[in-house]
């Protein structure tokens, strides 16, 4: 089967995924998580980049971003995943790939799906039941944008979040509700092939494009 093309279109929201090489553990320490957030912060700041949200569970991560420059996103995941794998195998004396192969990628339609997107962040930790609420996952960016406390990541809030509500009180409401009443679709995209996610007009503009 061809692989799925990957848009990484600057100016859209994306949804990237990035595995352990053969489902392996990625992080076995609290200091592991950090170093891989220091390094996304590290790299945003060379090649511009929002970041909207995160998970980084044990095997697997989840970043929902957005490229300011044609070429970041790229730059971003390649900076971090080789920086991240040259300091893996030298704290566990590991030989061979970390990730498995290069990340996947969803260009997304913000209106029909950032919301969908964002809580399927938010909720993995619960699926694989490391905890029983999203708030007490350390390691994503739920807390900040569902109870506004500061995490591990300084996350950049975007226009459909700020929208939410007049004050930061009215848009952690707003976000609590969505991420835990959700009544919208539920995403697989973890088994799905990268992609557009959107409606018919909207990935045939994005085709047209590419």
């Amino acid at each position: 089967m061809p692989r799925a093309p990957r848009y990484q279109d600057a100016g859209y929201v994306h949804h990237v995924i990035c595995r352990g090489n053969d489902r392996q553990i990625l992080f076995k320490s609290p200091k592991d998580f950090r170093v891989y957030l220091d390094l996304l912060k590290e790299a945003r700041r060379l090649y511009p980049l929002h970041v909207y949200n995160y998970v980084l569970m044990d095997n697997h991560i989840h970043l929902l971003v957005e490229p300011l420059q044609e070429g970041s996103l790229s730059k971003v995941m390649e900076h971090v995943s080789k920086h991240y794998a040259k300091y893996f195998n030298a704290t566990y004396g590991h030989v061979g790939h970390v990730f498995q192969g290069r990340f996947k990628s969803f260009l997304i339609e913000e209106t029909r799906y950032y919301f969908a997107c964002s809580r399927y962040i938010d909720i993995n930790p619960l699926k694989a039941g490391m905890v029983r609420m999203p708030q007490d996952y350390r390691w994503s960016g739920f807390a900040k944008l569902a109870h506004g406390k500061e995490g591990e990541f300084k996350l950049d809030l975007h226009e459909l979040y700020q929208e939410l509500g007049r004050t930061e009180q009215e848009r952690q409401i707003g976000y609590r509700a969505i991420v835990l009443n959700y009544q919208g679709e539920e995403l697989d995209l973890l088994n799905q092939r990268q992609g557009i996610l959107g409606e018919s007009d909207f990935k045939s503009k994005i085709q047209i494009r590419a």
